[in-house]
Order: structure tokens, then sequence, then C-alpha cells
């Protein structure tokens, strides 16, 4: 019978290759935006709730939102301010650009009824729950 040499580490490795997994996901063509903005799912036992953290849009129009059944999608387009002639950027984190977030949500929601709130950089969603879902696009209320 073989002996196996003892590696202590191995028990890290499942937890290396999920990091890894995550780490290299949206690098090449794919959309870096979906990965940019933190979505929370809450559910009661007749509404989904959803929340968004999306800084800086300024204009209604930047921001769409599309439910169909349960699968949520978020549009919008961040907008660089003018920046000044002379001015020239070191280093910038800031994200600038078009972005699409989608979200299954754990239930078919009501598109009529849904409400959606912007203010502060962050976007709240409330559906009722529904059995019988139609896609739809849903108006925000913009502050």
């Amino acid at each position: 019978m073989p002996l196996v040499p003892y590696d202590p580490f191995q028990i890290f490795e499942p937890l290396w290759n999920e990091m890894d997994r995550h780490f290299h996901q949206g690098r090449g063509n794919e959309d870096l935006s979906k990965w940019l903005y933190r979505v929370d799912v809450d559910e009661t036992p007749e509404k989904i709730i959803v929340t968004a953290e999306i800084p800086g849009i300024e204009n209604k129009e930047d921001l769409q939102i599309e439910i169909n059944e349960n699968v949520l999608t978020i549009h919008g387009e961040m907008k660089q301010g003018n920046a000044e002639k002379d001015r020239f950027s070191h280093h910038s984190e800031r994200y600038f650009g078009k972005f699409t977030r989608t979200v299954t949500l754990p239930n078919a929601v009501k598109a009529d009824g849904a409400h959606a709130a912007y203010k502060n950089g962050v976007l709240e969603l409330t559906f009722l729950k529904d059995r019988h879902p139609a896609a739809r696009t849903i108006d925000i209320d913009f502050h």
C-alpha cells in the first residue's frame, strides 16, 4: 500500500478554488458592471423587496427596471460629469458607462402594483408575490 504524503493545507483547497473562481469571473470580454453594484433580496409572506446600491444616477431616464416572472433586470447608465479642459486624472476607481444587473427572485411577482423608489443612491423595489406573472417595465419615483 503506497503512502500518501500529508498536506495540512489540503483542507483549504476548496476555498482557494472558490476564491479563484470568483476572482476570475468578470475578466476578459464579460460585462464588469454586474459585479459593481450590491443587491439585497428580502422576502416577507406577501412581498419581495429588492434593495440595490446604485450611486450616481441623476436622471430618471438613466435607469430602467424590467420584471419577467421572477427575473428582475436593472439597466442604467452612469454619466461622467463635465471635466475641466486642463484637468488630468492620476487615479480613477469610479465606474462610468452602461450597466445591466439581472437577479433571479425567489418567487414570481406581480408587475402591477410594484413600487420603485430611488433616493440617495439606493434603489428600493417592492413586489407583491404572484402566481400568474406577466412581463412589464416599472416606473421609478425619482427623488
